[in-house]
């Protein structure tokens, strides 16, 4: 049994598009051999699982908010790896985050909120909030934002990881995702994978963005079921 991790957005999915029937076909016959298949996304669990609706697919698992959230097939929570109240704290009173009219969404483990609206997402899949009262949200593991330029994006993400260490920036294009540094889409895949019945299972990963490198780098290897790196494979693998 092997497992297949994709990105959604620009991967899987083309942006703006409908997932082509050519990889909802693929899906099916790979999992009718006996393998696994999922989705490793920057998106929350509430967003991702609305996107597949319209779809004849069934996930055996989902990898969201890069790798800070996983589910199983049957939306059981596997992990949640939340900021910390006292550091979320500080992080929203950051000029960037109070002062900026940049788009800005939270996530929880289930959830997602917008503080500030991102133009072109569907606002019906998210509950309007406002900056005081993300506080009281249980479980935040993302705060997004969409700047103007990677370039932007990356530089904010290195001014808050300065600020503070136990948080990390995973990049999109322009749009910058605030979670626990450890937290990837790397991490997250290995955190589901050993958790049940899959662990020692083979991963193949395919993305098409900065945020999936960690995913791509990391299944590079082949790891003994201890975790302990065996050998690097040759090349990238994919579905």
């Amino acid at each position: 049994m092997k497992i297949a991790a994709t990105d959604f957005d620009g991967t899987f999915c083309p942006i703006g598009q409908p997932v082509p029937a050519e990889n909802l076909a693929a899906v099916h016959q790979w999992q009718a051999a006996g393998n696994k298949f999922g989705i490793a996304t920057g998106r929350g669990y509430s967003l991702i699982s609305q996107a597949l609706k319209p779809y004849d697919l069934k996930v055996d698992y989902l990898v969201c908010n890069n790798g800070a959230v996983s589910v199983d097939a049957s939306g059981q929570m596997i992990h949640c790896h939340a900021i910390p109240l006292t550091v979320l704290t500080e992080l929203l009173a950051l000029p960037i985050i109070q002062e900026n009219d940049a788009p800005l969404l939270i996530f929880t483990a289930t959830h997602a909120y917008s503080v500030r609206p991102i133009p072109d997402m569907n606002m019906e899949l998210v509950e309007m909030i406002e900056l005081q009262d993300v506080l009281q949200l249980q479980e935040v593991v993302q705060v997004s934002m969409k700047l103007a330029t990677p370039a932007e994006a990356q530089q904010v993400s290195d001014d808050i990881h300065r600020r503070f260490p136990m948080l990390g920036g995973n990049i999109n294009r322009s749009y910058l995702d605030i979670n626990r540094s450890e937290a990837d889409k790397g991490w997250g895949l290995m955190r589901m994978s050993q958790s049940g019945n899959w662990k020692g299972s083979e991963i193949l990963a395919i993305g098409d963005d900065k945020n999936d490198l960690p995913m791509i780098e990391r299944f590079r290897w082949l790891y003994h079921d201890d975790g302990q790196a065996l050998h690097e494979r040759s090349g990238y693998e994919g579905i």
